[in-house]
């Protein structure tokens, strides 16, 4: 009771302490909007005497917090009962103070973790590295999952690697692609992971190294670097350099080169659809940039071409950015002939459940859907019976017992 006790205190001196200081900030942010723009205007702020006792209490509440912190009182433990013990600490989330991290680096040198243990650790070390450098340790942390991506042991290693490149981000001077290399040669990480951080660094880079992480991604054909950049392209957000990949030339040889493809049973999975439409999509969006023809109409006029493979058709109305196209279909529009297309595929396999209930979840978001198909009659076969077929080598011929 006193610990909880102790730890709503804290928690209550903290979040006033971070509203009076955010007021604070707030304040001086509008002082100087105003002195910019010529008003004679003052705002008034607290004293600097009582902004120091502000952070003075934000730390000791900090303090507290960690004394009473999960990873402060943790017990190494063997195996999986310690990995599971790391990863309910966090999911329960860590404050990120730089005691904290302090901790983390230290329990991660003791040599009392299992493997297991680290894993999870460094995922808690990593989440502490943020833009704002909010522990004001980044650089620490930075450099401890630089160390440990070179680690004995295999998968520490890799957990440490690809952390080290997705939460650092592209940064000159950190090293961090020569760090990826590296562990490529030494096969900490296999291609199909290298070529996914490389990709997505790409939002992160400057320009020059954007060009050249996607030449070398279209270079070794990455399927998975496709992936991550076409949810990027997808994403239509520039943080995620959508205006780059739309103009890059690489990208748009990458998406002609690695267009994904059904295999040759009947049916449709939804792995593929989705696979499929993502391309489709980043693939129009690269197209739409070239004419200025818009990316719907890009993506009826290739779904539309002849011998188009019907799954692509039904892949693609099955997706949510399709419902509006279906919605404002009018009858004998492109959509809905792309809609009758699926419906003859559907009645290939009269028995497969699943492909009637995709049927009907396209012509359900449909004001005018196509006139269904009139229901298939079973007949039955005429002509003679067909006769015994030959026997495998080594077998005796199949003979049909005499009918009494």
């Amino acid at each position: 009771m006193q610990k909880m006790t102790m730890t709503l205190v804290a928690a209550a001196i903290l979040a006033t302490a971070a509203f009076l200081i955010f007021q604070q900030s707030k304040n001086t942010q509008m002082a100087d909007a105003l002195g910019h723009s010529g008003s004679t205007s003052k705002v008034l702020s607290p004293p600097s005497g009582g902004a120091a006792e502000y952070k003075a209490k934000i730390a000791l509440a900090a303090s507290k917090i960690d004394d009473q912190h999960p990873l402060r009182l943790y017990k190494p433990r063997p195996g999986i009962e310690g990995r599971n013990a790391m990863d309910e600490i966090y999911f329960q989330g860590v404050p990120a103070t730089a005691q904290l991290v302090s901790l983390a680096r230290t329990l991660l040198h003791s040599g009392t973790l299992s493997p297991d243990e680290k894993i999870p650790l460094l995922r808690i070390l990593t989440r502490l590295y943020d833009r704002a450098n909010t522990t004001g340790v980044n650089a620490d942390i930075a450099s401890e999952l630089k160390n440990f991506a070179f680690d004995q042991d295999k998968q520490v290693a890799a957990q440490a690697a690809v952390n080290y490149a997705r939460q650092v981000e592209y940064q000159p001077g950190t090293e961090l692609v020569l760090v990826l290399k590296k562990v490529l040669e030494n096969g900490t990480l296999d291609a199909s992971a290298y070529y996914q951080e490389l990709a997505h660094l790409i939002p992160s880079s400057p320009p020059e190294k954007q060009k050249e992480f996607l030449a070398e991604i279209r270079a070794a054909g990455s399927l998975i670097g496709r992936d991550v950049l076409v949810m990027a392209l997808n994403s239509g957000e520039e943080f995620n350099a959508v205006s780059f990949l739309k103009s890059s030339e690489d990208m748009a040889e990458l998406l002609r080169e690695t267009e994904p493809t059904f295999g040759p049973l009947v049916g449709l999975g939804l792995g593929q659809a989705v696979r499929y439409t993502e391309w489709l999509r980043a693939s129009a969006a690269i197209e739409s940039h070239k004419t200025g023809r818009s990316i719907d109409e890009v993506i009826i006029a290739r779904l539309s071409q002849p011998n188009t493979d019907e799954r692509k058709v039904m892949g693609f109305l099955l997706s949510p950015q399709a419902g509006p196209m279906l919605a404002a279909a009018a009858p004998d529009s492109p959509v809905q002939k792309l809609v009758a297309v699926a419906q003859v595929y559907s009645a290939q396999s009269p028995g497969n459940l699943t492909m009637i209930e995709f049927v009907k979840a396209i012509r359900g978001r449909m004001k005018h859907p196509p006139p269904p198909l009139p229901p298939i009659v079973a007949m039955p076969p005429t002509g003679p019976l067909p006769g015994p077929s030959p026997a495998p080598p080594g077998y005796p011929m199949y003979v049909p017992p005499a009918q009494r």
